[in-house]
């Protein structure tokens, strides 16, 4: 069970650091060039949920 929690973790790791990337390029270049990357967050988001929630 150890190794769900930390998959989960690096999951949501992800998440976070690819939103900043966002949220980066997003200063830099204009949201239409970095919708992709939301995109990529929150499909990383909603995969740490599904996991989380088969978890329990």
């Amino acid at each position: 069970m150890e190794g769900v929690g930390l998959v989960n973790m690096i999951i949501f790791s992800l998440c976070v650091g690819v939103f900043i990337i966002g949220v980066y390029e997003t200063m830099t270049v204009g949201l239409t060039y970095s919708y992709w990357i939301f995109m990529v967050s929150v499909g990383l988001l909603l995969w740490f949920n599904y996991r989380r929630k088969k978890s329990e």
